[in-house]
């Protein structure tokens, strides 16, 4: 038997738990829109000077665009990942939230701002996933 966390809850129906991982998903993917907004501010801010002559590209540039990026892309990841099984986009984005509060680095007035999102979506995921093991077990135990 595989581990429940990895375990699709595919063949799960219940009305409670199509509600909870359809709200997880649309938060995922509102917050997935929102670091990808915030990688195309970072680009349109580093060609401002590039455009105008100020400045040479250079490679501290590729890398705050490439920063910014990256954030969205793992986010993306764990939603296609688990797409039917939200134990592990869970996991993803708690490990993510927990990952960005050491981003702020001593401005622990922005932790809040920072984690918050990936931390809902963590938690809806989480209650996703709890719903839909505990009618996957009741269907299978009836």
């Amino acid at each position: 038997m595989t581990n429940p966390i990895f375990s699709s809850l595919r063949e799960v129906r219940s009305p409670r738990y199509l509600a909870a991982i359809w709200v997880s998903r649309i938060l995922a993917l509102a917050v997935a829109a929102l670091y990808f907004t915030a990688w195309w501010d970072e680009s349109q801010a580093r060609q401002e000077p590039m455009l105008s002559g100020a400045s040479n590209p250079s490679l501290i540039y590729t890398w705050a665009v490439f920063t910014h990026l990256l954030p969205a892309v793992a986010l993306v990841f764990f939603i296609v990942v688990g797409w039917n099984k939200p134990g592990i986009s869970g996991i993803g984005f708690a490990l993510f939230a927990f990952l960005q509060a050491f981003t702020v680095g001593g401005e622990f007035a922005y932790i809040p701002i920072v984690v918050a999102p990936a931390l809902i979506v963590a938690i809806a995921y989480v209650t996703a996933y709890r719903w839909g093991i505990r009618e996957k077990y009741l269907k299978s135990n009836s």
